[in-house]
């Protein structure tokens, strides 16, 4: 596409031609996928960040300066979206088990990446060693080795009741003491280096 053509459907967009945006869209996804997936390394997630890039470009169609170039424009929103994905991610316990989960995992080679690790093991223990020993003896079996209730029921003697207050009493402390500005530079520096992270 010229940049001409490309200048046009601009305009087009800031009116709200939906025919412009479908163009613009469709000549310029695949490089945003391209580079947002070199960042987070999930086709899933790449393609969810994708779309959502495209649906702020939409909304503050408005608000686009047709006179600078929009791929630097579609970038800048790209890492903004990616950014605030990783932050989703540290605020969401769910995400954060599974960060736990790949501390026990294999450390590449890569002195960068074995520091990175390093830090994150160190910084999710510092978090689990907050909890009361039970507590946390039960939170790792259930959540961290992934045990079912019953499992660990029969394991420690005690009722599934009680396993789920330990659950419940854990993941409080847990959130109340996630730092997500920390955790998140910490996931996004390791993801460059574990594809596995967010596969």
């Amino acid at each position: 596409m010229s940049l001409e053509d490309n200048a046009i459907l601009l305009v087009q967009l800031a009116e709200g031609n939906q025919k412009a945006f479908e163009k613009l869209y469709y000549n310029y996804r695949a490089q945003i996928f391209g580079r947002i997936l070199k960042q987070v390394r999930s086709v899933e997630f790449a393609q969810d960040i994708t779309q959502d890039v495209f649906v702020k470009v939409w909304q503050n169609r408005a608000q686009i300066d047709v006179s600078k170039n929009f791929k630097s424009y579609l970038y800048t929103i790209a890492q903004s979206t990616v950014y605030d994905y990783f932050r989703k991610i540290a605020s969401d316990q769910v995400k954060s088990e599974q960060l736990m989960i790949l501390s026990k995992g294999k450390c590449a080679n890569d002195i960068e990446a074995e520091v990175s690790y390093k830090e994150m093991e160190k910084y999710l223990n510092d978090i689990l060693d907050i909890i009361p020993e039970r507590c946390r003896e039960v939170y790792v079996l259930c959540k961290l080795e992934g045990r079912s209730y019953d499992e660990v029921s029969k394991l420690l003697n005690i009722s599934t009741a009680t396993i789920n207050n330990h659950i419940v009493k854990a993941t409080g402390i847990i959130k109340s003491h996630w730092n997500w500005n920390y955790s998140c530079f910490l996931m996004m520096l390791f993801a460059e280096y574990h594809p596995i992270f967010l596969s």
